[in-house]
């Protein structure tokens, strides 16, 4: 017999499951990781029981924050895909995409907290995969990307965002955006001029330096 899907919440508890999940979001940012489930408890207006009725323990409400940004990214792909020009919906996910890295900077250390071999974290970012490839092909079939572009190389964009939106989020927010509308213009297929002086990353390479980047983030807190 197939599972049994779970029942909707109600409205009152999806509520408060919103409500926890937007004040883990800003704690982390606030304060990393290490801040208390009481004080998110306490931002959320909840008590300890709500918060542990929807989240046993902090384990599962970090995977929750790396569930819904991926779940964000994939929605954030595939409106691009539903959009009548390929390039306006190639150019509006990453739009959304280095939007989402300004308002979540805690996502980075939520996911490296989880590794990016732990099976939910695998799960989401396959699927998230899947409709950026389809995104990119559909662009350069297009002809409004170019030709080598592969979608680890988008992967690698928004690393570069990432970073800047860390480094320049609270003294010149708009840095993120001006990195991204020049690299941008690199992308048509009027941009190229010789052939790029490396292949793109391979799924297993970018899985191999994301795990690097993470034990080192742990080697620092």
């Amino acid at each position: 017999m197939a599972p049994t899907a779970k029942p909707p919440l109600r409205r009152d508890a999806q509520r408060n499951r919103d409500r926890i999940l937007a004040a883990t979001r800003a704690a982390f940012q606030e304060r990393g990781l290490d801040v208390g489930v009481d004080e998110i408890a306490r931002r959320a207006g909840v008590g300890m029981g709500t918060l542990y009725r929807h989240f046993p323990t902090k384990d599962a409400l970090i995977d929750a924050i790396v569930d819904a940004r991926f779940a964000e990214l994939t929605e954030a792909a595939e409106r691009g895909l539903e959009a009548p020009d390929a390039w306006d919906g190639f150019e509006a996910f990453l739009v959304a995409a280095v939007e989402l890295q300004a308002v979540d900077r805690g996502f980075k250390d939520a996911l490296a907290t989880r590794g990016p071999d732990e099976p939910r974290v695998k799960a989401a970012r396959r699927k998230f995969h899947a409709v950026l490839e389809r995104l990119v092909e559909r662009g350069r079939a297009e002809g409004v990307l170019r030709d080598d572009l592969a979608p680890e190389d988008v992967t690698v964009l928004l690393w570069a965002t990432g970073r800047i939106v860390e480094r320049t989020a609270d003294a010149a927010p708009g840095q993120p955006r001006r990195f991204l509308a020049m690299h941008l213009d690199g992308l048509r297929p009027a941009a190229v001029t010789d052939p790029l002086p490396a292949p793109p990353l391979t799924e297993r390479q970018l899985r191999r330096t994301a795990t690097r980047d993470s034990r080192r983030r742990g080697e620092r807190s």
